[in-house]
Protein backbone atom coordinates (compact mmCIF):
# COMPACT_ATOMS: atom_id res chain seq x y z
CA UNK A 1 0.00 0.00 0.00
CA UNK A 2 2.64 2.00 0.62
CA UNK A 3 4.58 1.76 -2.59
CA UNK A 4 1.44 2.31 -4.56
CA UNK A 5 1.03 5.53 -2.34
CA UNK A 6 4.75 6.36 -3.36
CA UNK A 7 4.26 5.68 -6.67
CA UNK A 8 1.45 7.71 -6.71
CA UNK A 9 2.68 10.45 -5.61
CA UNK A 10 6.45 10.75 -6.55
CA UNK A 11 5.45 11.99 -10.06
CA UNK A 12 3.21 14.59 -8.30
CA UNK A 13 6.29 15.31 -6.05
CA UNK A 14 8.84 15.56 -9.12
CA UNK A 15 6.65 17.39 -10.55
CA UNK A 16 5.59 20.43 -7.81
CA UNK A 17 9.87 20.22 -7.42
CA UNK A 18 9.99 21.07 -10.81
CA UNK A 19 7.69 23.72 -11.31
CA UNK A 20 8.84 25.16 -8.28
CA UNK A 21 12.50 25.52 -9.75
CA UNK A 22 10.95 26.47 -12.66
CA UNK A 23 9.01 29.30 -11.21
CA UNK A 24 12.01 30.03 -9.50
CA UNK A 25 13.73 29.93 -12.58
CA UNK A 26 11.10 31.96 -14.48
CA UNK A 27 11.10 34.43 -11.17
CA UNK A 28 14.91 35.20 -11.54
CA UNK A 29 14.63 35.54 -15.35
CA UNK A 30 12.07 38.32 -15.48
CA UNK A 31 14.56 40.22 -12.57
CA UNK A 32 17.07 39.70 -15.22
CA UNK A 33 14.99 41.02 -17.67
CA UNK A 34 14.44 44.27 -15.98
CA UNK A 35 17.76 44.65 -14.81
CA UNK A 36 18.58 44.70 -18.74
CA UNK A 37 15.45 46.41 -19.36
CA UNK A 38 16.75 49.30 -17.12
CA UNK A 39 20.11 49.06 -18.39
CA UNK A 40 18.45 49.41 -22.00
CA UNK A 41 16.73 52.25 -20.84
CA UNK A 42 19.50 54.06 -19.45
CA UNK A 43 21.71 53.21 -22.42
CA UNK A 44 18.65 55.32 -24.37
CA UNK A 45 19.21 58.21 -22.49
CA UNK A 46 22.76 57.96 -22.54
CA UNK A 47 22.38 57.66 -26.32
CA UNK A 48 20.06 59.77 -27.04
CA UNK A 49 22.02 62.49 -24.52
CA UNK A 50 25.00 62.29 -27.10
CA UNK A 51 22.88 62.35 -29.87
CA UNK A 52 21.41 65.70 -28.81
CA UNK A 53 24.88 67.12 -28.16
CA UNK A 54 26.16 65.68 -31.80
CA UNK A 55 23.00 67.10 -33.58
CA UNK A 56 23.54 70.57 -31.41
CA UNK A 57 26.85 70.85 -32.23
CA UNK A 58 26.27 70.28 -36.19
CA UNK A 59 23.59 72.75 -36.27
CA UNK A 60 26.12 74.98 -34.17
CA UNK A 61 28.85 74.22 -36.44
CA UNK A 62 26.68 75.03 -39.77
CA UNK A 63 26.47 78.67 -38.37
CA UNK A 64 29.31 80.84 -39.00
CA UNK A 65 29.57 84.60 -36.33
CA UNK A 66 32.00 86.91 -37.63
CA UNK A 67 32.00 90.03 -35.60
CA UNK A 68 33.06 93.21 -36.44
CA UNK A 69 33.96 96.34 -34.56
CA UNK A 70 34.17 99.94 -35.25
CA UNK A 71 35.41 103.23 -33.31
CA UNK A 72 35.27 106.50 -34.90
CA UNK A 73 35.77 110.08 -33.54
CA UNK A 74 34.40 113.20 -35.29
CA UNK A 75 35.03 116.46 -35.52
CA UNK A 76 32.72 118.85 -37.23
CA UNK A 77 32.27 122.57 -38.25
CA UNK A 78 29.33 123.96 -40.09
CA UNK A 79 28.14 127.25 -41.21
CA UNK A 80 25.52 129.08 -42.91
CA UNK A 81 25.56 132.37 -44.42
CA UNK A 82 22.70 134.23 -46.04
CA UNK A 83 19.14 131.54 -45.70
CA UNK A 84 15.81 132.06 -45.22
CA UNK A 85 15.91 136.32 -45.59
CA UNK A 86 12.37 136.34 -45.29
CA UNK A 87 12.65 136.17 -41.29
CA UNK A 88 13.53 139.22 -39.47
CA UNK A 89 17.53 139.76 -38.43
CA UNK A 90 18.39 139.07 -35.14
CA UNK A 91 20.80 138.51 -32.54
CA UNK A 92 19.15 136.33 -30.82
CA UNK A 93 17.64 132.52 -31.56
CA UNK A 94 13.93 133.53 -32.40
CA UNK A 95 12.41 136.40 -34.25
CA UNK A 96 9.35 138.77 -33.38
CA UNK A 97 7.38 135.96 -34.95
CA UNK A 98 8.89 133.43 -32.54
CA UNK A 99 10.43 131.43 -35.41
CA UNK A 100 13.71 130.08 -35.51
CA UNK A 101 16.46 132.54 -37.36
CA UNK A 102 18.71 130.84 -39.31
CA UNK A 103 20.66 133.44 -40.61
CA UNK A 104 24.28 133.55 -40.32
CA UNK A 105 25.28 130.00 -38.59
CA UNK A 106 28.38 129.10 -37.38
CA UNK A 107 28.44 126.16 -35.16
CA UNK A 108 31.80 124.70 -33.92
CA UNK A 109 31.29 120.90 -32.40
CA UNK A 110 33.37 119.16 -29.67
CA UNK A 111 34.39 116.05 -31.09
CA UNK A 112 31.80 113.44 -30.97
CA UNK A 113 32.87 109.18 -30.18
CA UNK A 114 30.92 106.33 -31.30
CA UNK A 115 31.42 102.40 -31.51
CA UNK A 116 29.40 100.02 -33.64
CA UNK A 117 28.96 96.20 -33.39
CA UNK A 118 27.38 93.84 -35.34
CA UNK A 119 27.38 90.53 -35.18
CA UNK A 120 27.07 88.41 -38.84
CA UNK A 121 25.45 85.00 -38.92
CA UNK A 122 25.52 82.65 -41.84
CA UNK A 123 24.70 79.41 -41.86
CA UNK A 124 24.26 76.45 -44.88
CA UNK A 125 21.20 74.40 -43.62
CA UNK A 126 21.18 72.12 -47.18
CA UNK A 127 22.85 72.29 -49.95
CA UNK A 128 19.87 74.69 -51.47
CA UNK A 129 19.46 76.50 -47.96
CA UNK A 130 21.23 79.19 -46.65
CA UNK A 131 20.14 81.21 -43.67
CA UNK A 132 22.05 84.80 -43.50
CA UNK A 133 21.42 87.44 -40.09
CA UNK A 134 23.16 90.76 -38.40
CA UNK A 135 22.74 92.15 -35.18
CA UNK A 136 23.53 95.87 -34.73
CA UNK A 137 24.59 97.85 -31.88
CA UNK A 138 25.60 101.55 -32.05
CA UNK A 139 26.58 103.83 -28.91
CA UNK A 140 27.25 107.66 -29.60
CA UNK A 141 28.33 109.85 -26.97
CA UNK A 142 28.11 113.39 -29.40
CA UNK A 143 29.89 114.79 -26.91
CA UNK A 144 26.52 115.99 -25.35
CA UNK A 145 26.11 118.27 -28.75
CA UNK A 146 23.45 116.84 -30.86
CA UNK A 147 25.42 116.88 -34.63
CA UNK A 148 22.05 118.31 -36.58
CA UNK A 149 22.17 121.36 -38.72
CA UNK A 150 18.60 122.33 -38.48
CA UNK A 151 19.21 124.75 -35.62
CA UNK A 152 20.95 127.85 -34.71
CA UNK A 153 22.56 127.05 -31.58
CA UNK A 154 24.10 123.74 -30.78
CA UNK A 155 21.09 121.23 -28.85
CA UNK A 156 22.39 119.15 -26.24
CA UNK A 157 21.61 115.12 -26.27
CA UNK A 158 22.87 112.91 -23.86
CA UNK A 159 25.03 109.97 -24.52
CA UNK A 160 22.31 107.29 -26.87
CA UNK A 161 22.64 103.82 -28.12
CA UNK A 162 20.44 101.68 -30.35
CA UNK A 163 20.18 98.03 -31.07
CA UNK A 164 17.91 96.06 -34.03
CA UNK A 165 18.75 93.59 -36.34
CA UNK A 166 19.03 94.30 -40.18
CA UNK A 167 19.45 91.15 -41.61
CA UNK A 168 17.36 87.76 -41.44
CA UNK A 169 16.85 86.18 -44.48
CA UNK A 170 16.28 82.81 -46.22
CA UNK A 171 18.23 82.12 -49.49
CA UNK A 172 16.55 79.38 -51.54
CA UNK A 173 18.10 78.15 -54.82
CA UNK A 174 14.99 76.53 -57.04
CA UNK A 175 16.60 75.12 -59.62
CA UNK A 176 20.05 74.45 -59.41
CA UNK A 177 20.19 71.98 -62.26
CA UNK A 178 19.22 74.90 -65.05
CA UNK A 179 21.17 76.82 -66.76
CA UNK A 180 19.73 80.06 -65.20
CA UNK A 181 19.39 79.06 -61.38
CA UNK A 182 16.92 81.26 -59.31
CA UNK A 183 17.27 82.36 -55.73
CA UNK A 184 13.90 82.81 -53.65
CA UNK A 185 15.25 85.11 -50.66
CA UNK A 186 12.74 86.25 -48.14
CA UNK A 187 13.18 88.07 -44.62
CA UNK A 188 14.70 91.21 -43.55
CA UNK A 189 16.23 91.77 -46.81
CA UNK A 190 19.84 92.52 -47.62
CA UNK A 191 19.20 96.27 -48.93
CA UNK A 192 21.48 98.67 -47.18
CA UNK A 193 25.63 99.21 -47.90
CA UNK A 194 25.51 98.75 -51.77
CA UNK A 195 28.24 99.15 -53.89
CA UNK A 196 30.65 101.18 -54.49
CA UNK A 197 30.30 102.24 -51.11
CA UNK A 198 32.40 99.15 -50.14
CA UNK A 199 35.98 100.46 -51.37
CA UNK A 200 35.80 102.72 -48.66
CA UNK A 201 35.89 100.09 -45.93
CA UNK A 202 37.49 97.45 -47.43
CA UNK A 203 35.04 95.37 -47.57
CA UNK A 204 32.73 93.23 -49.88
CA UNK A 205 29.81 95.06 -50.86
CA UNK A 206 26.67 94.65 -48.09
CA UNK A 207 24.03 94.66 -50.68
CA UNK A 208 22.98 93.20 -54.13
CA UNK A 209 22.20 96.94 -55.16
CA UNK A 210 23.73 99.83 -56.70
CA UNK A 211 23.37 102.56 -53.47
CA UNK A 212 22.94 105.41 -55.61
CA UNK A 213 19.99 104.07 -56.84
CA UNK A 214 18.59 102.40 -53.30
CA UNK A 215 19.78 102.15 -49.89
CA UNK A 216 17.12 101.43 -47.73
CA UNK A 217 16.27 98.93 -44.72
CA UNK A 218 13.50 96.71 -45.84
CA UNK A 219 11.63 93.07 -45.51
CA UNK A 220 10.05 91.40 -47.91
CA UNK A 221 10.93 88.84 -51.13
CA UNK A 222 13.66 89.26 -53.79
CA UNK A 223 14.05 86.70 -56.76
CA UNK A 224 17.16 86.75 -58.53
CA UNK A 225 18.07 84.92 -61.72
CA UNK A 226 21.48 83.98 -62.66
CA UNK A 227 22.23 85.01 -66.34
CA UNK A 228 25.55 84.29 -66.29
CA UNK A 229 24.86 81.33 -68.91
CA UNK A 230 23.36 83.98 -71.07
CA UNK A 231 26.04 86.34 -71.03
CA UNK A 232 29.17 84.48 -70.70
CA UNK A 233 30.10 86.37 -67.95
CA UNK A 234 29.23 86.99 -63.85
CA UNK A 235 25.36 87.82 -64.65
CA UNK A 236 22.37 88.19 -62.67
CA UNK A 237 18.76 89.90 -63.02
CA UNK A 238 16.93 90.75 -59.77
CA UNK A 239 13.16 91.57 -58.31
CA UNK A 240 12.61 92.91 -55.50
CA UNK A 241 9.51 93.33 -53.57
CA UNK A 242 9.65 94.44 -50.19
CA UNK A 243 8.42 96.95 -47.22
CA UNK A 244 10.74 100.08 -46.35
CA UNK A 245 11.41 100.88 -42.61
CA UNK A 246 14.24 102.46 -40.69
CA UNK A 247 15.96 101.06 -37.63
CA UNK A 248 16.22 102.14 -34.06
CA UNK A 249 16.83 106.01 -34.72
CA UNK A 250 19.80 105.93 -32.20
CA UNK A 251 21.52 104.08 -35.07
CA UNK A 252 22.11 107.06 -36.79
CA UNK A 253 23.82 109.63 -34.87
CA UNK A 254 23.75 112.35 -37.39
CA UNK A 255 19.98 112.43 -38.55
CA UNK A 256 19.42 115.62 -40.83
CA UNK A 257 20.38 114.23 -43.79
CA UNK A 258 17.83 111.62 -43.80
CA UNK A 259 14.03 110.47 -43.57
CA UNK A 260 12.25 107.88 -40.93
CA UNK A 261 10.37 105.73 -43.29
CA UNK A 262 7.04 105.33 -41.67
CA UNK A 263 5.41 103.33 -45.35
CA UNK A 264 6.99 102.83 -48.71
CA UNK A 265 6.29 99.81 -50.74
CA UNK A 266 9.42 98.72 -52.67
CA UNK A 267 8.98 97.30 -56.45
CA UNK A 268 12.51 96.94 -58.26
CA UNK A 269 13.88 95.58 -60.89
CA UNK A 270 18.07 95.15 -61.10
CA UNK A 271 20.41 93.72 -63.53
CA UNK A 272 24.40 93.55 -62.82
CA UNK A 273 26.74 91.77 -64.89
CA UNK A 274 31.27 91.60 -65.02
CA UNK A 275 32.52 93.02 -67.98
CA UNK A 276 35.78 91.25 -66.63
CA UNK A 277 36.66 89.67 -63.04
CA UNK A 278 37.13 93.26 -61.51
CA UNK A 279 34.44 95.46 -63.19
CA UNK A 280 31.20 95.55 -61.89
CA UNK A 281 28.43 96.85 -64.27
CA UNK A 282 24.80 97.50 -62.48
CA UNK A 283 21.51 99.25 -63.66
CA UNK A 284 18.05 99.69 -62.05
CA UNK A 285 14.79 101.18 -61.31
CA UNK A 286 13.44 101.67 -57.83
CA UNK A 287 9.79 102.45 -56.91
CA UNK A 288 8.57 103.79 -53.78
CA UNK A 289 4.92 103.71 -53.57
CA UNK A 290 2.70 104.97 -51.26
CA UNK A 291 5.52 106.99 -49.55
CA UNK A 292 4.90 108.44 -45.73
CA UNK A 293 8.34 109.77 -44.13
CA UNK A 294 9.35 112.06 -41.85
CA UNK A 295 12.35 113.97 -41.35
CA UNK A 296 14.16 114.68 -37.95
CA UNK A 297 13.71 118.69 -37.21
CA UNK A 298 15.33 118.98 -33.73
CA UNK A 299 15.07 117.25 -30.44
CA UNK A 300 12.22 120.04 -29.78
CA UNK A 301 10.14 120.01 -32.83
CA UNK A 302 7.83 117.06 -33.21
CA UNK A 303 7.13 116.17 -37.43
CA UNK A 304 5.49 113.21 -36.97
CA UNK A 305 2.30 114.49 -38.28
CA UNK A 306 2.97 113.12 -41.78
CA UNK A 307 0.96 111.46 -44.43
CA UNK A 308 1.11 109.40 -47.69
CA UNK A 309 2.03 111.50 -50.42
CA UNK A 310 2.76 109.89 -53.74
CA UNK A 311 5.49 107.62 -55.77
CA UNK A 312 8.80 108.42 -56.21
CA UNK A 313 10.78 106.48 -59.05
CA UNK A 314 14.36 106.74 -59.40
CA UNK A 315 16.35 105.11 -62.06
CA UNK A 316 20.73 105.03 -61.90
CA UNK A 317 23.55 102.80 -63.63
CA UNK A 318 27.45 102.48 -62.34
CA UNK A 319 30.49 101.45 -63.70
CA UNK A 320 32.89 99.83 -60.78
CA UNK A 321 36.66 98.39 -61.79
CA UNK A 322 38.94 97.33 -59.27
CA UNK A 323 42.77 97.18 -59.58
CA UNK A 324 42.48 97.97 -63.06
CA UNK A 325 45.28 95.97 -65.03
CA UNK A 326 47.07 95.10 -61.99
CA UNK A 327 47.73 98.94 -61.16
CA UNK A 328 46.15 98.66 -57.82
CA UNK A 329 43.90 101.58 -59.06
CA UNK A 330 40.39 101.76 -58.66
CA UNK A 331 37.22 103.59 -60.29
CA UNK A 332 33.94 103.81 -59.94
CA UNK A 333 31.05 106.22 -61.55
CA UNK A 334 27.43 106.01 -60.74
CA UNK A 335 24.85 108.12 -61.55
CA UNK A 336 20.82 108.58 -61.11
CA UNK A 337 17.28 110.03 -61.99
CA UNK A 338 14.83 110.81 -59.53
CA UNK A 339 11.05 111.80 -60.01
CA UNK A 340 7.79 111.56 -58.15
CA UNK A 341 4.09 111.79 -58.22
CA UNK A 342 2.34 113.12 -56.24
CA UNK A 343 -1.11 112.12 -54.76
CA UNK A 344 -2.27 116.00 -53.64
CA UNK A 345 -1.60 115.58 -50.11
CA UNK A 346 0.52 117.83 -48.19
CA UNK A 347 3.05 117.59 -44.78
CA UNK A 348 3.13 120.58 -43.34
CA UNK A 349 6.37 120.53 -41.01
CA UNK A 350 6.34 124.65 -40.46
CA UNK A 351 3.91 126.56 -38.65
CA UNK A 352 1.17 125.82 -41.03
CA UNK A 353 1.42 122.31 -39.78
CA UNK A 354 1.15 123.37 -36.24
CA UNK A 355 4.85 121.74 -35.17
CA UNK A 356 5.60 122.21 -31.78
CA UNK A 357 8.71 124.91 -31.66
CA UNK A 358 7.53 126.75 -35.04
CA UNK A 359 10.14 125.42 -36.96
CA UNK A 360 10.10 127.60 -39.94
CA UNK A 361 7.86 129.62 -42.21
CA UNK A 362 9.65 128.74 -45.54
CA UNK A 363 8.05 126.25 -48.41
CA UNK A 364 10.62 124.17 -47.94
CA UNK A 365 8.92 122.28 -44.90
CA UNK A 366 5.49 122.48 -46.12
CA UNK A 367 4.32 121.03 -49.27
CA UNK A 368 3.46 118.02 -51.67
CA UNK A 369 5.84 115.50 -52.91
CA UNK A 370 8.47 117.05 -55.33
CA UNK A 371 7.50 116.42 -58.75
CA UNK A 372 10.49 117.65 -60.53
CA UNK A 373 13.76 116.16 -62.06
CA UNK A 374 16.06 115.43 -59.76
CA UNK A 375 19.86 114.10 -61.08
CA UNK A 376 22.91 112.69 -58.86
CA UNK A 377 26.44 111.92 -59.50
CA UNK A 378 28.68 109.68 -57.43
CA UNK A 379 32.31 109.28 -58.63
CA UNK A 380 35.54 108.16 -57.17
CA UNK A 381 39.19 106.60 -57.15
CA UNK A 382 41.32 104.67 -55.06
CA UNK A 383 45.15 103.82 -55.19
CA UNK A 384 46.84 101.06 -53.30
CA UNK A 385 50.58 102.62 -52.48
CA UNK A 386 51.68 99.40 -51.25
CA UNK A 387 49.87 96.44 -49.72
CA UNK A 388 48.95 98.43 -46.13
CA UNK A 389 48.25 102.05 -47.25
CA UNK A 390 45.42 102.92 -49.38
CA UNK A 391 44.66 106.70 -50.67
CA UNK A 392 40.25 107.59 -52.00
CA UNK A 393 38.76 110.28 -53.24
CA UNK A 394 35.24 110.77 -53.83
CA UNK A 395 32.52 113.62 -55.20
CA UNK A 396 29.37 113.04 -55.39
CA UNK A 397 26.82 116.05 -56.20
CA UNK A 398 22.94 116.11 -56.01
CA UNK A 399 20.93 118.53 -57.81
CA UNK A 400 17.92 121.21 -56.50
CA UNK A 401 15.25 118.15 -56.48
CA UNK A 402 17.20 115.34 -56.21
CA UNK A 403 15.74 112.84 -53.99
CA UNK A 404 17.86 109.70 -52.75
CA UNK A 405 16.34 106.66 -51.59
CA UNK A 406 19.10 106.23 -49.05
CA UNK A 407 17.39 106.14 -46.03
CA UNK A 408 19.21 103.36 -45.01
CA UNK A 409 22.62 103.99 -45.79
CA UNK A 410 25.69 102.66 -43.62
CA UNK A 411 27.46 106.08 -44.33
CA UNK A 412 27.14 108.43 -40.79
CA UNK A 413 26.24 111.16 -42.96
CA UNK A 414 24.23 109.97 -45.98
CA UNK A 415 26.03 112.02 -47.97
CA UNK A 416 24.63 110.58 -51.12
CA UNK A 417 21.60 112.40 -50.31
CA UNK A 418 23.19 115.83 -50.22
CA UNK A 419 21.68 118.58 -52.71
CA UNK A 420 24.77 120.40 -53.50
CA UNK A 421 28.38 119.06 -53.70
CA UNK A 422 30.44 116.93 -51.51
CA UNK A 423 34.43 116.09 -52.18
CA UNK A 424 35.98 113.38 -49.07
CA UNK A 425 39.77 112.33 -48.82
CA UNK A 426 41.03 109.28 -46.67
CA UNK A 427 44.10 107.53 -46.43
CA UNK A 428 43.40 103.93 -45.01
CA UNK A 429 46.33 101.66 -43.49
CA UNK A 430 45.37 97.76 -43.13
CA UNK A 431 46.91 96.96 -40.33
CA UNK A 432 46.76 93.05 -41.15
CA UNK A 433 43.61 91.24 -42.95
CA UNK A 434 41.06 91.77 -40.22
CA UNK A 435 42.52 95.12 -38.84
CA UNK A 436 42.42 98.64 -40.60
CA UNK A 437 42.49 102.00 -39.42
CA UNK A 438 41.08 105.40 -41.58
CA UNK A 439 41.40 108.94 -41.48
CA UNK A 440 39.83 111.30 -43.96
CA UNK A 441 38.27 114.86 -44.51
CA UNK A 442 35.01 115.74 -46.45
CA UNK A 443 33.62 119.08 -47.05
CA UNK A 444 29.76 119.63 -48.15
CA UNK A 445 28.49 122.45 -50.11
CA UNK A 446 24.56 122.06 -49.79
CA UNK A 447 23.38 124.24 -52.58
CA UNK A 448 19.45 124.06 -51.48
CA UNK A 449 17.62 122.81 -48.12
CA UNK A 450 15.65 119.28 -47.52
CA UNK A 451 18.76 116.80 -48.41
CA UNK A 452 16.91 113.46 -48.25
CA UNK A 453 13.68 115.38 -47.70
CA UNK A 454 10.77 113.81 -50.27
CA UNK A 455 8.87 117.04 -50.24
CA UNK A 456 8.79 120.49 -50.20
CA UNK A 457 9.74 123.46 -52.53
CA UNK A 458 13.92 123.52 -51.67
CA UNK A 459 15.48 126.91 -51.53
CA UNK A 460 18.85 128.07 -51.52
CA UNK A 461 21.03 127.32 -48.72
CA UNK A 462 24.84 127.67 -49.14
CA UNK A 463 25.67 125.96 -46.24
CA UNK A 464 28.99 124.32 -45.66
CA UNK A 465 30.17 121.45 -43.56
CA UNK A 466 33.66 120.38 -42.59
CA UNK A 467 33.63 117.02 -41.51
CA UNK A 468 37.38 115.54 -40.04
CA UNK A 469 37.49 112.22 -38.54
CA UNK A 470 39.30 108.56 -37.15
CA UNK A 471 38.50 105.38 -36.91
CA UNK A 472 39.53 101.87 -36.13
CA UNK A 473 38.37 98.97 -38.00
CA UNK A 474 38.02 95.01 -36.97
CA UNK A 475 36.10 93.06 -39.46
CA UNK A 476 36.59 88.77 -38.89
Amino acid sequence: MLMKLLLIFFPLFLFATTSEDRILQLEARISQLEKDNNNTNSNVDEIQGIVDVVERKYFTDMIDFTPEVRLRFDKMVYKVGNFETQHNPSTVSKNMDGVPNRESIDKDFDISSSVRFRLNMHANLLDALQFHGRFVFQHSTQSNERLCILSKEIKSSGSISGIDIDRAYIDYLLNNDSEYPIIFSFGVLPTSGGTPMQFAEVRARQSVFPALVFDMDSFGIIFTSNLSYLFDQESFLRVVIAQAYTLDSNIYPYQCNRETIDNADIYGLYFDTRFSKNSLFSIGVNILGKLKAHPYLGPDVDADNSNILGTVLTFGAGLDSANIGGSGVTTFIHSALSYGHSNGNEDNNGTLGGAVGNFTTSSYADGTLIEDFGYSLYAGILYDFSKYIIFGAEYNYGSQYWFAATQGSEDMYNKLSTRGHVGEGYLIWNLNRYLFTKVGYMYSKEEYTGSGWHFGDPIAKGGIQQVGYIQLNASF
